[in-house]
């Protein structure tokens, strides 16, 4: 799981939303700094629409802002939105990454329909494109220069939906062992554990966080989401961490809501 939130590198390899553009990465669809909530219709979405802002550290330094957002549009669409962007000196070594997708939830499940990721870190610039086709059973993705299809099964995410998935699941109680999704041109599966209930004091105040593990079997690298059930199951802090080291952090800084 990532998050873009879900998956964040520094420098190309350090931003990343896994994820996720949550994440996160989150890491994780976000807007940009400072921008202001508009008016959506809240439709049959189980999540409310909101913007989402986090700090961004990296090996402990503070590197810049990430934000992210959801959208209604009509009575099963979405829209998210996510941007990563250094501030101060991390500027001279940290690059910038948006996404955004667009799908629709059909009977709790989610389903992307157009994703794309920006990068641009230093001189070198790229896009991700995936397109869902859902009656065909197949996804066309381009990174880069190179273009693939690939075949779409239920389930399959992107990178920045899976952060929207996960909430409606966490929020069912119905969390499965392991999300598929699609990065770049290759589609994975990663596990998932719960590691149990922790308390957190953030700027929105002490919050009681539910612990989600995402990683692979035998890879180094994974990912935990804090998920906070009285913020309708919104991601409060995502860190990564590989050989037992935190390499990536995002911590909660600020939530607006619109009304149902």
């Amino acid at each position: 799981m990532r998050h873009a939130w879900l998956r964040l590198w520094l420098a190309e390899d350090m931003f990343r939303m896994n994820h996720l553009s949550l994440l996160y990465r989150v890491v994780l669809a976000g807007v940009l700094a400072g921008a202001a909530l508009s008016v959506t219709q809240a439709g049959e979405l189980p999540v409310a629409p909101f913007v989402a802002r986090y700090e961004v550290y990296a090996s402990g330094f503070a590197l810049g802002e990430a934000v992210m957002r959801l959208d209604a549009t009509g009575a099963q669409g979405y829209t998210m939105r996510s941007d990563v962007r250094p501030s101060g000196l991390a500027t001279l070594v940290a690059g910038q990454i948006q996404e955004q997708v667009s799908g629709e939830i059909r009977d709790h499940q989610v389903r992307p329909l157009h994703y794309q990721r920006q990068t641009e870190t230093g001189k070198r610039a790229g896009t991700l494109q995936l397109d869902f086709d859902w009656s065909a059973g197949r996804i066309q993705a381009r990174d880069h220069e190179t273009q693939v299809e690939l075949p779409l099964t239920p389930g399959v995410l992107d990178p920045l939906s899976l952060n929207l998935a996960v909430m409606i699941d966490l929020q069912r109680g119905q969390l499965p062992e392991q999300y598929t999704l699609i990065d770049a041109t290759r589609i994975k599966t990663y596990q998932i554990r719960t590691l149990g209930e922790e308390w957190l004091d953030t700027p929105l105040g002490r919050l009681r966080t539910v612990r989600i593990n995402q990683y692979t079997p035998g890879k180094s690298r994974n990912t935990t989401f804090w998920f906070a059930p009285d913020q309708h199951y919104l991601p409060v802090r995502v860190a990564q961490h590989k050989n037992d080291k935190e390499e990536l952090r995002m911590e909660i800084r600020a939530i607006e809501r619109s009304s149902r």
